[in-house]
């Protein structure tokens, strides 16, 4: 149990160094451009939306999470929340991406990943 957790604290941890780099690279001095890709990472579009690949085999996790979101009217701004159904779709990915490979997203398929949701 304890390796479990520690595996899923390491998997937020890493998965929070990598949107930090994405949002804020070394190599831009431009806050517009950093704050467009802050705000491309609060869309919720088809796929994935940071971090993990669409079409590798992680991508249909997002596809779960995306589902669970719209179930519970959960936005961005929850990843901040530590209980409630939010939460558990939050937790569920990060356990996703860490211990499971369903496979792609159905975006792969239908073309349309990056694409804003209607």
């Amino acid at each position: 149990m304890f390796t479990t957790r520690f595996l899923v604290a390491i998997v937020i941890v890493l998965i929070g160094f990598a949107n930090c780099a994405r949002i804020f690279p070394t190599y831009s001095s431009d806050l517009v451009l950093d704050n467009e890709r802050l705000n491309e990472l609060m869309k919720d579009n088809h796929g994935c939306d940071a971090v993990v690949n669409s079409c590798g085999n992680k991508g249909l996790c997002c596809d779960i999470h995306d589902a669970c979101y719209k179930t519970h009217g959960c936005t961005a701004a929850s990843w901040v929340l530590l209980w409630g159904n939010c939460a558990t779709c939050n937790k569920n990915v990060m356990s996703c991406v860490a211990f499971r490979n369903p496979g792609k997203s159905t975006c792969c398929s239908q073309g349309n990943c990056g694409k804003p949701r209607p």
